[in-house]
């Protein structure tokens, strides 16, 4: 009971600096940079400067409506972290923005600094995404509404969030002119970016995988020049109809080019797959 509340308190925890950094992104550099960033955060820039309208108070109203729906619709599955994602985002974006009165860290007056806002914008906010993603948080907005839409036609999840992010950034070149929507793009190519590597975490190693009439030599080279695990797999092709055995084998990126090259000596003929490991879990010596 103590472990697993220790766990949620540190879930939380780290969801709510998720949620500062996402604010600083938005509060600091996006909204004065006049930047329509994706989602909610987006269409309460475009009624902050239209209407005058706070933007921590649009985030909440166009939320909780959604909130409530996905609620309806998945169930117990938006349950208290999203709400949590929600208000802590609504309240520190306006808090920042307060604290600025409304002004930015940067100034924008200079050509040259127009670009620190889609950069650093979408890094603070990208960062922080990935933070509450990872967590199991959400902000609300384009991600509920994108299931919703999903589950009532046949687009996809991600096509549904693109076609609504795509609308409401399209508004934005609409009310602040072409040049501030090539830059609100840059910023979600940033913030996309940090996001996936931090949900995903950053690439050092590479699954291998080997097929190879010499698999028993290539397989004695991993273990003992390489030194490392490697796991046989018991394949079967449909051109042939042969069963032939594949090596499947993590190595760290160092070790890749010398794997390369021994194969190369041994059988340059040989099938390799190459692709990238975010995470490894487990002991491949356990059998228990």
């Amino acid at each position: 009971m103590k472990r697993h509340l220790k766990g949620l308190f540190f879930d939380y925890f780290v969801i709510n600096l998720g949620l500062i950094l996402s604010a600083i992104g938005i509060g600091i550099f996006l909204v004065p940079g006049k930047l329509v960033s994706s989602g909610v955060p987006g269409i309460a820039t475009i009624l902050f400067y239209g209407m005058g309208i706070p933007i921590g108070l649009t985030i909440l109203v166009f939320n909780i409506p959604i909130f409530i729906l996905g609620v309806k619709v998945f169930g117990k599955e938006y349950g208290f972290k999203t709400f949590f994602g929600i208000v802590g985002l609504a309240f520190y974006t306006q808090t920042f923005q307060t604290l600025l009165n409304n002004t930015s860290v940067v100034d924008y007056a200079k050509g040259g600094n127009l670009l620190l806002a889609p950069i650093f914008g979408g890094l603070f906010l990208g960062a922080g995404m990935g933070l509450i993603f990872k967590f199991g948080g959400s902000m609300g907005g384009a991600d509920i509404l994108g299931q919703v839409i999903s589950k009532y036609s046949k687009l996809p999840v991600a096509h549904a969030i693109l076609m609504l992010d795509m609308l409401v950034m399209g508004s934005g070149i609409v009310v602040f002119g072409i040049e501030k929507g090539l830059y609100a793009i840059l910023s979600a190519f940033t913030c996309n970016l940090i996001l996936n590597k931090i949900f995903e975490g950053v690439s050092n190693s590479k699954m291998v995988y080997i097929t190879s009439s010499k698999y028993q030599e290539i397989q004695e080279l991993l273990t003992n020049d390489i030194q490392t695990h490697t796991t046989t797999i018991m394949t079967k092709s449909r051109i042939q109809d042969s069963e032939r055995k594949m090596i499947m084998v993590i190595l760290k990126n160092k070790q890749l080019r010398d794997l390369q090259v021994f194969i190369n000596r041994i059988d340059p003929k040989a099938f390799i797959v190459i692709s990238e490991v975010y995470e490894v879990f487990g002991d491949p010596e356990d059998d228990d």
